[in-house]
């Protein structure tokens, strides 16, 4: 009796383990899915009035610790890709989050969820380092409304950019 190897493509291991988040990521699973939208930026000191367009789509890592997102940016300037990954920080009580644009540096912060509502903010040690920017999500089923915001005090928010985005498919 001869033994048949049987060979079973990486790629298809992995299309499986992408379907999963771990528990401590779970909460993330509310942006998995490809996304389209559009939002606009006011005149402001820190953005210039312009409209801008959206398609993006997030979905696991390999080994489902991290939501990984690849967003293409339509804008005044052309297109921009923009690559953010969220992850569980190590405390486990909240998340971290790197973006990565071109020709930009990239950015680190902290996302904090509370049900449907999601803020990236900037690192605790840059907190109360003016100006501060943050950007709140609200979820809404496949619907996701945002704002970005900048303090030069701590107290007084003016909102920079207003946008949505519609998840088109899971």
């Amino acid at each position: 009796m001869s033994k048949k190897f049987i060979w079973i493509p990486l790629a298809a291991v992995i299309v499986f383990t992408q379907s999963k988040a771990s528990s401590k990521a779970d909460p993330l699973s509310a942006l998995v899915g490809h996304w389209e939208g559009s939002a606009k930026f006011a005149d402001t000191r820190y953005s210039k009035a312009q409209s801008l367009t959206s398609a993006g789509d997030c979905n696991w890592s390999p080994q489902g610790s991290a939501l990984v997102c690849e967003t293409q940016i339509e804008d005044a300037h052309g297109k921009h890709v923009q690559l953010s990954i969220d992850v569980p920080n190590e405390t486990g009580s909240g998340f971290t989050y790197y973006t990565i644009t071109a020709g930009q540096k990239p950015y680190t912060g902290t996302l904090t969820i509370d049900g449907n509502i999601w803020i990236y903010g900037p690192p605790p040690e840059a907190a109360t380092i003016y100006p501060v920017f943050r950007t709140t999500n609200n979820f809404s089923g496949d619907t996701e409304t945002f704002k970005t915001e900048f303090t030069d005090d701590g107290t007084h928010w003016t909102t920079m950019l207003d946008g949505t985005q519609h998840r088109t498919r899971k």
